[in-house]
């Protein structure tokens, strides 16, 4: 009963952790990156926003993964900046 009892733990939070690992949000507009931001928040962890200017002006902020954030820096192209290309690390 033990035995079967840590399995079912174990499973259960080897799924917790890896659906928590890959957040999901919303992709922002296509546009021109001109800010972003990362905060701690204790009760949650990391935070990562981009703030976007599309082609007509308006500026969007949206939260992102931190590899969007990684790769996208100020001045970089919204949403090609998040895809990696072949060759490059």
């Amino acid at each position: 009963m033990r035995k079967a009892f840590a399995s079912a733990t174990a499973v259960i939070a080897a799924v917790l952790a890896l659906t928590a690992c890959s957040p999901d949000y919303a992709p922002g507009p296509a546009g021109t990156v001109s800010d972003r931001s990362a905060a701690y928040v204790k009760s949650g962890g990391w935070r990562y926003r981009l703030t976007v200017t599309t082609t007509n002006g308006r500026r969007h902020d949206f939260r992102v993964t931190r590899d969007d954030y990684r790769h996208c820096f100020h001045g970089s192209a919204y949403p090609t900046c998040t895809h990696r290309q072949e060759g490059n690390p």
